[in-house]
């Protein structure tokens, strides 16, 4: 029973027709509080001041990470007492979760003269730091809020890098150095030696930096497979260098060099590599620099490997022809991709990919401009329970069907369809019974005010006065 109250807390945190007042009486109430916070799209303004202001450390804690809150709810925290706090603020949510608002320039500028220091070097870490308080923060007191400014500007300046260069303290100068030998191939040589040991680091360097003959041959010959598939995409790589690394022993390095730059289709054909259709691959690098290039773009796009056209997939600017071709790639991974970064994609290609898909992030093509509503409710009795989750999402389905549907022998079916708001109010109180389908039920925007004041009196939220028990009825 706790879990199933849990489930219609929950839903009732992310349901649209939950009014803000009863949002902010949940936060008192620890579960249902955190609820509002991560089950909830956009958050009223009311609610961010309410949790802003309260003392609970760990709604104040979700609120600094809560990629669905703007920029200007999350910055209220910019002078919280807690340094934990400022320092996820400063760092921001979690970009996977897609391109979070960021905070206005003046909470960045509050967070860069923070008092500790790892609020400063977490903001420094932050791709979303404007510039200028970027070059604040490579003059910070701090050696490591230096070094870790600079190492995420993606364009310094010569005179910060000539500074720094010089700076008193050496952790500072071997990043600086580790970063400007791609404008400087001069520090090289020293970097190379400094970096040695340390895999990781040394393979950052050796994709892309300028090379000459001496750092190329020790590159190419680093015991460590990673610093040798890294050197094995830069285009400055000697030829005959190139040819020693294609029959290299380890296949991450074949793989790497059959991407790289400059080599023709028969030079690709003729390296040992391979890629399953499961194998997660990086893309390639010169490909990502294109992405916005239709026309660079064309040789990855009629590659005979594979590689090169799940790299093109990332591009959101493919002419129409270049779409159609990899709409109709033979190798999944090609169409999953194609389909989560172009709008232009066809929406029964859309419609297949998502049927065929098994990965987490299967749901957002759903998302998709092109995603398919109206006719998903041929697909009420496919065999396939996935397919007969998608029919709520058309919006000429009968509430016959609807009902039909949330009786479904399938719990992610009922689940699904518990939500949509052409149930009746009683078939909507019996899905709230069920463990499956109570969060989606209490999610549902047709649940009467009473309801919801009554599943949360039963949560034991505070203030919430009225009891309504939920039928019981079979269904």
């Amino acid at each position: 029973m706790l879990e199933l109250v849990r489930e219609r807390v929950r839903g009732i945190a992310g349901n649209p027709a939950t009014p803000p007042d009863l949002l902010v009486r949940m936060l008192d109430h620890r579960p249902a509080g955190l609820a509002v916070l991560i089950f909830r799209g956009a958050l009223p303004d009311e609610v961010c001041r309410a949790v802003a202001a309260h003392p609970d450390r760990q709604l104040r804690l979700t609120l600094a990470d809560c990629g669905s809150a703007t920029g200007e709810q999350r910055a209220l925290l910019v002078d919280d007492p807690e340094p934990t706090i400022r320092t996820s603020l400063a760092a921001g949510p979690d970009l996977f979760r897609g391109t979070p608002d960021p905070l206005p320039e003046a909470a960045y500028a509050r967070l860069a003269a923070d008092p500790v220091r790892r609020v400063r070097e977490a903001l420094a870490d932050s791709r979303q730091c404007p510039e200028q308080v970027r070059a604040r923060l490579a003059d910070d007191p701090d050696p490591v809020v230096r070094s870790t400014a600079y190492a995420r500007w993606a364009d310094p300046p010569e005179e910060v890098t000539d500074r720094l260069l010089a700076d008193p303290d050496e952790g500072v100068r071997r990043v600086v150095a580790r970063h400007a030998c791609r404008r400087r191939p001069g520090l090289l040589p020293g970097v190379l030696d400094t970096t040695w040991s340390d895999g990781w680091h040394l393979a950052a360097v050796a994709v892309d930096a300028p090379l000459d003959r001496a750092s190329a041959e020790r590159l190419a010959r680093h015991e460590d497979p990673m610093v040798r598939a890294a050197v094995a995409e830069n285009p400055h790589l000697p030829p005959d260098l190139v040819d020693a690394l294609a029959v290299d022993p380890e296949p991450k390095v074949r793989l790497r060099l059959s991407v790289r730059p400059g080599l023709t289709e028969a030079e690709r054909g003729a390296i040992d590599y391979r890629v399953r259709p499961t194998d997660r691959i990086s893309p390639a690098r010169w490909v990502l620099a294109h992405l916005d290039d239709p026309e660079a773009l064309d040789e990855a796009v009629r590659s005979a490997h594979v590689g090169l056209r799940r790299s093109a997939a990332y591009s959101r600017h493919l002419r129409p022809d270049q779409v159609a071709r990899l709409a109709a790639d033979e190798d999944f991974a090609v169409r999953l991709l194609l389909c989560e970064n172009h709008d232009a994609v066809p929406g029964e290609v859309l419609l297949a990919t998502y049927l065929q898909a098994r990965v987490i992030t299967a749901g957002m093509l759903i998302q998709r401009p092109n995603f398919p509503r109206v006719g998903l409710a041929r697909l009420a009795d496919s065999a396939d329970p996935r397919a007969r989750r998608l029919v709520r999402y058309d919006p000429d389905a009968p509430a016959e069907l609807i009902d039909r549907l949330s009786r479904d022998p399938d719990d992610g079916v009922r689940a699904w369809t518990a939500a949509d708001p052409r149930l009746g109010p009683d078939r909507v109180a019996e899905l709230l019974d069920d463990p499956a389908t109570a969060g989606a039920a209490a999610g549902n925007r047709k649940l009467p005010i009473e309801m919801i004041e009554g599943i949360l009196a039963e949560a034991g939220v505070p203030g919430a006065g009225v009891t309504v028990t939920p039928s019981t009825g079979e269904g």
